[in-house]
């Protein structure tokens, strides 16, 4: 088991004893906040059952994935400010494992990375004070803004967390401060990959100042030190800011600028930029939106985010895990709608090379989804890549039921 995971017994033992370790009033006082603690506590459980299906125009077969994560929870109430998170996560399958889960050897099906296995998805200690100031440390899940640059991959059966220590100020209602210091990275292919690690030394910084209700202003920082993937190694810098009309036409956009350079011992050198920009207009039950997004590349390497939560960005079929060294330019159009309880998705995208004039292919996303109830959800996606330059033509259809207790 993993250091953050077999710490926290010791650490919660510790913190117990430091606050019951006085004198005999101070003991009362430390009896009545745990007490509190245990009552404010809880259990939760959350089943999500997938059925993924992939089909890809070469030799591999296609893919059928059919799994279910089981998450169980347990928060703690606060004791002198100090409160815990155990989650572990369970991926089962249900019938054959018919795709390539990347550990289960399967090389001759498409690849689908929900691979069978316990895991400690969460272990962490946190501090919270009427300051404002939360210290976490241990295992946790760490979503930042959109999570283009640092998020939790929420799809997969197996989420990303991080290993460290993370310190969050608010300074006023519209002002607030994060500061991380990580030094691993559980990524989303189970605890038995070789590539379930990415050790190193990976340090994030944020600002976050909502100027007014209709405009914020986030400005990042990482800096990431692999050990064993040094073509990722990097600083980036930038800024996030969104806004909104607060009268007349129903208007809110994004634009998202950045500088990423090479650092540590980076085999290449680069300096590469990164921009978003969306525009989003909604229209009683309907909602358009059109936008840009840019990671540029010379030839050689490109902008990355390798700890992105990235199903979210450049369409559902993940064509573009790792950007192109020539870079991308993803130009989509986007409807959202709701049907009574239902609400609908249907987005296109193109893709075109940043360096050159080399069209990539164009994609096709789609989605439903419905609440039958505040516990029980349903959600059918599916996505059509049309390959021109890269990679091959590819579907996907997802199935999925998510069961809250």
């Amino acid at each position: 088991m993993k250091t953050p995971v077999s710490a926290l017994p010791f650490a919660i033992t510790f913190a117990l004893s430091a606050a019951t370790a006085s004198s005999p009033a101070q003991a009362d006082s430390a009896s009545e906040q745990l007490a509190q603690a245990l009552t404010q506590s809880s259990v939760s459980a959350h089943f999500r059952y997938r059925l993924e299906y992939v089909d890809q125009d070469n030799q591999l077969d296609d893919a059928f994935a059919s799994t279910l994560r089981s998450r169980f929870s347990v928060n703690t109430g606060k004791a002198y400010g100090v409160s815990a998170l155990l989650q572990v996560d369970n991926v089962s399958l249900v019938g054959n494992d018919n795709y390539n889960s990347t550990v289960n050897g399967k090389t001759d099906y498409s690849v689908v990375p929900d691979p069978k296995g316990t895991d400690v998805n969460q272990a962490l200690l946190r501090y919270q004070n009427d300051s404002g100031t939360t210290l976490s440390a241990g295992r946790q899940l760490v979503n930042q803004l959109n999570q283009r640059f640092l998020g939790g991959v929420g799809w997969r059966q197996n989420e990303q967390t991080l290993d460290g220590y993370r310190l969050q100020q608010t300074f006023a209602s519209n002002f607030s401060a994060e500061l991380g210091h990580y030094y691993n990275v559980n990524r989303v292919f189970g605890p038995k990959s070789p590539a379930a690690d990415q050790h190193g030394s990976f340090n994030t910084a944020l600002l976050q100042w909502q100027i007014t209700p209709a405009h914020q202003l986030a400005v990042f920082g990482y800096d990431f030190d692999f050990d064993n993937w040094a073509a990722r190694n990097s600083r980036t810098v930038g800024a996030d800011y969104q806004g909104k009309l607060n009268n007349g036409p129903k208007l809110s956009w994004q634009l998202a600028l950045a500088r990423q350079d090479d650092a540590h011992n980076a085999p290449l050198s680069f300096s590469h930029h990164y921009h978003r920009l969306s525009l989003s207009w909604a229209l009683d039950s309907v909602a358009l939106e059109a936008g840009q997004e840019r990671l540029a590349g010379d030839g050689q390497s490109a902008f990355q985010t390798p700890l992105a939560t990235l199903h979210a960005f450049s369409g559902f079929a993940d064509m573009f895990l790792t950007t192109p060294n020539s870079g991308l330019r993803d130009n989509w159009l986007q409807v959202n709608t709701k049907l009574s309880s239902m609400a609908l998705t249907l987005a296109y995208h193109r893709f075109d090379s940043d360096a050159g004039s080399s069209k990539y292919g164009d994609e096709w996303n789609a989605s439903a989804s419905y609440a039958l109830n505040k516990q029980l959800s349903a959600l059918l996606k599916l996505a059509h890549y049309n390959a021109d330059t890269l990679a091959v033509n590819t579907t996907k259809v997802w199935l999925m039921l998510s069961y809250q207790l």
